[in-house]
Parts: structure tokens; C-alpha cells; sequence
């Protein structure tokens, strides 16, 4: 009861203090001319937008972090351990590259570079992703032995990338981000998982939602590469964190899940590219959002169907870890039907405008 009414608490806090620091952010960044001008196809929004605005996340989570860890360090049973150390310290290193990029715009191996530094920080403080254990065969696992470097390394790399690419329509990474910390803080809950994992995935929680009202369309500011890279990054460390205590087949499942779109999203986007012959990391817009705009939806729409993709993914999640077979098969079910239903009606859609352009 009482780690519920701190869980809470704090999900408030950075909530309240992410809903005062974002106008702020605005203030600032109109100031100093820090502001996102359309400059080609890919961009959605017509006028100059204040562009920092992820700093207000990064400082309500870092308060709300903070209240944390000075009110319990001298309490050794729920005080944070040099995890939550090694997590602060990337970061920081990953939202100062963020801000750096969004006022000077970084070359892209240069943010490879801060990314790789800061995913090497999460290993060296045991913050790792060690083996598989085999279903049915506890307490067997396949180590990875060595391999849990690089495979570290590319799950913390490959998230912030992820998330940081889905940026494109006002509110999607905000909105994905929160929703999925929402699932991945209910699974750790009920797993009784690492402390760390919940409390940075409860602030988060309360800092993104305090950021959507300015971001949701119309926005009012972007959250920027500040606030893109820091969420993917949290992301990526807290669903390594939250089930380090035992990575089942299940366990790997579920943050794949629960991240579900915005790994999707990059791994076509790599797909495109290299058939295209063109180079990875060069900017397009053929991602998922943008095909959506293409197909006839407004920014809204396409935000919430993408919102909802998310929601089912992260329900599917949430059910598989509690094990109960039947209630997953439920879920399957109904989202086939569904997905099948949105399917047919996005194809009646599409058939009567043909029709009607070939009437005229």
C-alpha cells in the first residue's frame, strides 16, 4: 500500500512539474531563436515550432528522481543502488546530446558516438542483458558470455534510435512513450521487479503525460532530439532493468511488445533503405506515420491509430506475463477481429474514392 501511494506521489509530482516547465521551455526557446522551420517534404507542421521542449521531461524526471533518492538513501531497503547510478549518468550524457543536436544539429556519427558512450556506461554498472533461460528448464539458461556486451549495446542503441525516428506527428513519441511506460510500470508491479525500474518508470510516466497537453495536436512546442533520445534511452534501460531478474522467453517478449511500433517502424525503415540502396541512417518519409498521412488520415487520426496499435501490443504484453493462456487467446482473437475490421473499412474507404474519381 505504501509503495503504491509513493508510486503515485510521483507520477504526480513530475506530472504537475512537467506541466509548469514546458511552457518555460517555450518561453525559451522562442528567446533564442531555438525553433524547428519546415524546411522540406518530411515536415508536417507549416510554422516554426519551439524545439526543446523534451528538456521540460528531462528536468520534472530528474526532480522527480531526485525527491527519491534523498528521501530514502539513508534507508537501505529502498534506496537505489549504483543501477540507478549508472542509468542517471547516461542519461545526462544522452539529453545533453539531444539539446547539443537540436541547436547545432549533429552529425549522425557524432550522436552515434554520445549513444554508444552512454549504452557503455548502463554495462559497466551491471545493467546487462546476460542470457536466455529455457522454458520448462529452470534453471538452465544460454549465456551469452561475451556476446552480452554488443547485444547490451544494441538494444539500449537500437530503442533510443527507435524512438527517436517515430518523432515525426505531434504527440506520437510523447504519447507511445507514455503508454508503454504505463504497461512496462504495471508488469513490473506485479513481477515485484527491480526497484530501480519502477521508479524511473514511474516519473517517466508522470512527465510524459504532463508534456502531451502542449505536444497533442495542434502543438504548441516538439519535444525535440533532447526529448526523443531521453525517452527511447529510459525505455531501453528501465525494460532491461525490470526483467533482469530472470530473462524468460516471456520476459524478452514483452518489452519487444510494448515498444512494438516504434521497433517495427525502424526495423522497415533499415529494410527500405537497403534495398533502396540508400544509406541507413538517411532521413525519409516512408515511415509509418507518414504513409498514414498518405492514405487519407489527419495528423490526429494517424496518431491515434498508431496510439491504439501501441495499447493492444502492450495489453497482449501485460496478459502473457501473467501467464494465464486463455486470456491471451481472448486478446489475439479480438484484435485479429479487430484489425480485420479496420482493414475492411480502410478498404471501402479507399474503393469509393477511386470511384469518385473516376466518375469526374
Amino acid at each position: 500500500m505504501i509503495v503504491n501511494m509513493v508510486i503515485y506521489s510521483l507520477i504526480i509530482i513530475t506530472f504537475i512539474c512537467c506541466l509548469i516547465l514546458t511552457p518555460i521551455s517555450i518561453a525559451i526557446a522562442k528567446k533564442y531563436d531555438i525553433v524547428d522551420i519546415p524546411k522540406d517534404k518530411r515536415k508536417i507542421h507549416s510554422v516554426a515550432m519551439p524545439r526543446i521542449g523534451g528538456v521540460s521531461i528531462v528536468i520534472s524526471m530528474i526532480i522527480g528522481l531526485a525527491i527519491y533518492y534523498f528521501l530514502t538513501r539513508m534507508v537501505s531497503s529502498v534506496a537505489l543502488n549504483e543501477k540507478f547510478v549508472g542509468y542517471f549518468v547516461g542519461a545526462i550524457i544522452i539529453s545533453v546530446m539531444g539539446l547539443v543536436d537540436d541547436i547545432i544539429n549533429l552529425r549522425a556519427r557524432y550522436k552515434f558516438i554520445f549513444q554508444l558512450i552512454a549504452a557503455s556506461i548502463i554495462y559497466f554498472f551491471g545493467i546487462t542483458i546476460e542470457g536466455i533461460k529455457i522454458p520448462f528448464l529452470y534453471p538452465y539458461m544460454i549465456d551469452f558470455g561475451f556476446l552480452s556486451f554488443p547485444i547490451t549495446l544494441i538494444w539500449i542503441i537500437g530503442i533510443t534510435n527507435a524512438v527517436n525516428l517515430i518523432d515525426g506527428l505531434d504527440g506520437l513519441a510523447a504519447g507511445i512513450s507514455a503508454i508503454s511506460a504505463t504497461a512496462l510500470l504495471t508488469i513490473f508491479i506485479a513481477t515485484s521487479a527491480s526497484l530501480e525500474a519502477i521508479i524511473i518508470t514511474a516519473v517517466m510516466v508522470g512527465a510524459t503525460l504532463g508534456f502531451l497537453p502542449y505536444n497533442f495536436n495542434p502543438a504548441k512546442t516538439f519535444m525535440g532530439d533532447v526529448g526523443s533520445n531521453f525517452l527511447g534511452y529510459t525505455l531501453a534501460v528501465v525494460s532491461v532493468l525490470g526483467f533482469a531478474k530472470g530473462y524468460t522467453m516471456l520476459a524478452i517478449i514483452a518489452p519487444i511488445l510494448t515498444l512494438g511500433v516504434p521497433i517495427f517502424d525502424t526495423l522497415f525503415a533499415m529494410a527500405r533503405r537497403l534495398i533502396n540502396r540508400k544509406p541507413v541512417l538517411q532521413p525519409d518519409g516512408g515511415h509509418v506515420h507518414h504513409r498514414l498521412l498518405k492514405r487519407g488520415f489527419s495528423q490526429k487520426q494517424a496518431v491515434l491509430i498508431l496510439y491504439t496499435a501501441t495499447s493492444i501490443l502492450c495489453m497482449i504484453a501485460v496478459v502473457i506475463i501473467s501467464a494465464d493462456i486463455w486470456k491471451l487467446l481472448l486478446l489475439i482473437i479480438a484484435t485479429i477481429v479487430f484489425v480485420g475490421i479496420g482493414l475492411l473499412k480502410t478498404k471501402e474507404k479507399v474503393d469509393i474514392n477511386d470511384n469518385n474519381e473516376k466518375s469526374e
